[in-house]
């Protein structure tokens, strides 16, 4: 009687510590935990020691020393893979390291035929700059100056897209005697347009209302 009266003590004793036990741990490991009571009363005929299956965390959440820590998860299948090697090749404009040398698209600039470069921007060439938005490089045209000579001349400027400023030059003798008499005048316009000249028409002598415009012979001028 008093050795059952022992052992339902020992049980009543073992079971409060489990119930203890059981809200520090995790209900994957209940059943480990019932194990672990049923070791602690003396029964180890199972075959197994049960401490060894179970993790008990404290109030931190942390794992006990001592005991078992859980298994860390399974590494992912590219984990430890090195990255693909770089196989070199020509460096081209395509948005690609080719050569492996850490830059992308460090390809020279291409000369253009009319002057500027072409450049790699975004893995694509640029096209050539244009040349010829309003003259072709290097003309000129006859402009007039309300002073001195009266007659002058511009020069387009190097990528085509404007004239520079108008410089004083003696006038051609067909129009000598204009310059003397009407000086800045219409009627000098029109000798420059009846001489064979690119003639910035100041005077509207086509009467379009445009005077940044260009008449006379400006083939050679204008861009085509």
């Amino acid at each position: 009687m008093a050795a059952t009266l022992g052992a339902v003590g020992c049980i009543v004793e073992w079971f409060r510590d489990c119930i203890h036990a059981v809200f520090q741990l995790r209900r994957s490991v209940l059943f480990s935990v019932l194990i672990w009571c049923a070791a602690a009363c003396g029964r180890t005929d199972l075959g197994f020691d049960p401490l060894a299956s179970i993790t008990i965390l404290d109030e931190a959440g942390t794992t006990e020393p001592g005991l078992d820590a859980e298994l860390p998860p399974p590494p992912q299948e590219d984990a430890g893979r090195p990255p693909p090697e770089c196989v070199p090749s020509e460096e081209v404009c395509n948005g690609r390291d080719d050569d492996c040398n850490g830059d992308v698209d460090d390809v020279p600039s291409i000369p253009c035929p009319g002057g500027g470069y072409r450049y790699c921007v975004g893995g694509r060439m640029s096209s050539c700059p244009r040349r010829c938005d309003t003259c072709m490089p290097g003309s000129r045209r006859i402009c007039f100056l309300s002073y001195c000579k009266f007659w002058a001349t511009q020069l387009c400027a190097s990528d085509g897209r404007s004239f520079g400023p108008c410089t004083e030059r003696d006038p051609p003798s067909e129009c000598r005697s204009i310059t003397r008499n009407q000086q800045y005048s219409r009627e000098l316009e029109q000798c420059c347009v009846d001489n064979g000249y690119c003639c910035l028409d100041e005077f509207d002598l086509d009467g379009d209302r445009n005077r940044n415009e260009m008449i006379g012979e400006c083939g050679d001028v204008l861009c085509e």
